[in-house]
């Protein structure tokens, strides 16, 4: 295969994430794939294997994604229980979320039989204002 870059001889370096033959010349360093009409001098992308526990826990850890999310609440909007399920992009069946949510009381208060969400100052001051219990 010839080098589309300075028309050297190149030679076969695996094949990419799509199953296309990849070169690389053996003058100019360059990769390419035999489709592509150009060439670069860029090594090709490192696939990525395994997580970071970070990466787990933004997945698996119910506490951490919940945490998360509670930390990003605005504090001029008060919100629902099933508001924060959506931004936490959990489900209410994830195990553990009613016991997280519940232990959050900075986060939350109760007006009648329903609890809200919000900042912690946004609660703090609308439990001072009797508005919330």
């Amino acid at each position: 295969m010839e080098c589309p870059k300075c028309k050297h001889n190149a030679h076969k370096n695996g094949r990419d994430e799509h199953g296309t033959q990849k070169y690389r010349c053996s003058k100019c360093k360059c990769n390419f794939t035999e489709n592509s009409s150009t060439a670069t001098n860029e090594p090709p992308p490192k696939v990525k294997i395994g997580m970071t526990l970070n990466e787990f826990r933004d997945k698996h850890d119910i506490e951490h994604i919940v945490n998360k999310t509670l930390k990003k609440l605005r504090p001029d909007l008060i919100y629902e229980k099933n508001d924060i399920v959506k931004l936490a992009a959990l489900n209410y069946s994830a195990p553990g979320l009613g016991t997280v949510l519940e232990s959050k009381t900075e986060y939350y208060g109760k007006a009648g039989s329903k609890i809200y969400y919000s900042h912690p100052d946004t609660i703090k001051a609308l439990k001072e204002q009797a508005k919330l219990m």
